[in-house]
């Protein structure tokens, strides 16, 4: 369902900002993150560019697809890394890793060896051995794991970052989320350009303090700007923390990195939406619907753009085909009503009652819904229907107020006074709009609106004719006008003149053709030219 909320979406300058990217180094920020899809969709898509290290490359394309539990793709990549490059240790880190993984302890050590006499002063390949251990089996090689940690604090005088997210990532297994936060704030300290550490110390604190999340991951791009993960997970923490300006501005620059994600323009495409900027959202959603005709959410923002823009013969088209080319979509009640409200808006009001009867069925809880049915059936002129569904509404509200009752009552007025010969649909509409005036009138006694109301009630279920009943209704209200002068006073811009006039006019007509009483006729037809006068700036002599 669309949001209520009001979101002024100010993105002048986003879609400006230069298309750069880290290139395959993005994806292993996405690795180490703990984001392996994104991960391995990077490096396989950055492998041939120029200034890729395919040693590198292959040891985190060979790690993502091992957390994917692909241990046959892993090995083929860390031997094809071994092969790019036979000096970097990592691959053989990643081939012991798998030792590890098959049961052969002995060949994991002699790989591990390998790896530290290939890659000399590298701690991180020191850290990265203590990982494989850690993942393979953290109990079974407890030992093993302390004892490579204990050499990368050693040998780098606890200088190396990555030691840190190990022991952080440790302590979030465990649960134990503020000492791992400590950790990944360790590792930021001693390299402030450490994209895992800033992604998962915000992660960690997210929950806490939003915003304290938040202001780590500026820190993070104000040193690294150029990072996918660090726009994507601002974007992503803004967005969570319903930050909608800034997330669809930090969207619209992240969308412009080469290492986006085809899922995230979509989502851009939604803020927008959200934010009410409906030429911008559906520009993105026709980019992206461009490459992709069959995804469902941007047919979905399409129509839902071009009707909020007032496109409505366009928006029929696409919601019609939105709704046909999708038959086991999951459609929502916004989708309905939306499209209710571009037949309405092409002058189909007969069409949109229908789907919004359609809607109703499928979701007959829908408070909101029934409501809007309502006044598209009063807007068609079916005002029993527009009243039945106001009853609905009603029955779904907790603790309605005077508002709500006073719509309800006008809803079932408008079906009594134009019910012509159905004595039936007057008596009903007569019987339940007296029960909402009632129920108004408990909370506001002295309300004239209400009281004219109830008046106007009784005569629709007296063939809008005035009665006993009526006319005593009518004297109640010119009493309590009368309580206040500025209610006859022309120079009052809040005059209830007019309501005068009509406790005169009905009032004549009794005690003229109904229950003659011509001192009442003559003392309301007085009264009638007095009120006439005031409202025409004339003098009409006595009779």
């Amino acid at each position: 369902m669309k949001f209520k909320a009001l979101f002024a979406m100010m993105l002048a300058g986003a879609l400006a900002a230069s298309a750069q990217s880290q290139g395959y180094k993005d994806g292993i920020e996405y690795y180490k993150a703990g984001q392996y899809e994104n991960a391995l969709t990077i490096l396989q898509n950055t492998f041939n560019q120029a200034g890729t290290d395919k040693a590198m490359a292959n040891y985190y394309l060979g790690q993502t697809e091992l957390a994917l539990d692909h241990k046959d793709k892993a090995l083929k990549y860390f031997q094809d890394g071994v092969a790019a490059n036979p000096e970097c240790g990592y691959n053989y880190v990643g081939l012991g890793a798998i030792d590890l993984l098959n049961g052969n302890v002995k060949g994991a050590d002699e790989q591990f060896k390998l790896a530290q006499k290939t890659a000399k002063k590298n701690y991180e390949v020191i850290v990265d051995i203590a990982r494989a251990y850690y993942k393979a089996d953290p109990v079974k090689y407890a030992k093993e794991v302390d004892k490579y940690l204990a050499k990368a604090h050693k040998d780098s005088k606890h200088t190396e970052p990555s030691i840190y997210i190990l022991e952080g990532d440790m302590l979030a297994d465990q649960k134990e989320f503020g000492n791992a936060a400590g950790k990944y704030e360790m590792a930021i300290g001693y390299d402030n350009h450490n994209p895992e550490g800033y992604v998962k110390y915000a992660n960690s604190y997210f929950h806490v303090n939003p915003q304290f999340s938040i202001n780590k991951l500026k820190e993070f791009l104000a040193v690294a700007p150029e990072s996918a993960l660090g726009q994507r997970e601002l974007a992503e923490k803004l967005y969570e923390a319903n930050f909608w300006k800034q997330a669809s501005e930090q969207y619209g620059k992240y969308i412009n990195n080469p290492n986006h994600f085809p899922q995230d323009k979509a989502r851009y495409s939604v803020l927008l939406y959200y934010g009410e900027d409906y030429p911008a959202s559906l520009k993105v959603a026709k980019e992206v619907l461009a490459q992709q005709p069959d995804n469902f959410l941007m047919q979905r923002l399409r129509f839902l753009n071009e009707t909020q823009m007032g496109q409505f013969d366009q928006a029929v088209k696409d919601g019609e085909s939105f709704f046909k080319n999708n038959p086991n979509g999951y459609f929502t009640s916004n989708d309905y009503t939306t499209l209710a409200d571009a037949y309405s808006g092409m002058g189909n009001d007969s069409t949109a009652v229908e789907t919004l009867k359609v809607a109703a069925d499928k979701f007959p809880e829908n408070g909101a819904l029934q409501q809007q049915l309502s006044a598209t059936f009063t807007k068609a002129k079916m005002y029993a229907d527009a009243a039945r569904a106001y009853d609905k509404y009603m029955a779904t509200i907790e603790q309605p107020d005077v508002n709500d009752y006073f719509t309800g009552s006008g809803r079932w007025l408008n079906a009594g006074a134009t019910a012509g010969d159905n004595q039936e649909l007057r008596a009903e509409a007569s019987k339940k709009g007296l029960e909402y005036v009632d129920k108004a009138m408990a909370e506001v006694p002295d309300n004239p609106m209400l009281l004219q109301r109830k008046a106007r009630l009784i005569m629709a279920g007296n063939n809008s004719k005035p009665n006993a009943e009526v006319v005593a209704e009518y004297q109640k209200l010119l009493d309590l006008l009368n309580k206040d002068p500025k209610n006859a006073d022309p120079a009052n811009p809040q005059n209830e003149l007019n309501m005068y006039k009509e406790i005169c006019l009905f009032s004549i007509q009794y005690y003229n053709d109904i229950e003659p009483d011509k001192d009442k006729a003559a003392e309301f037809s007085a009264l009638y030219r007095e009120v006439n006068d005031k409202i025409n700036g004339t003098t009409t002599p006595a009779e």
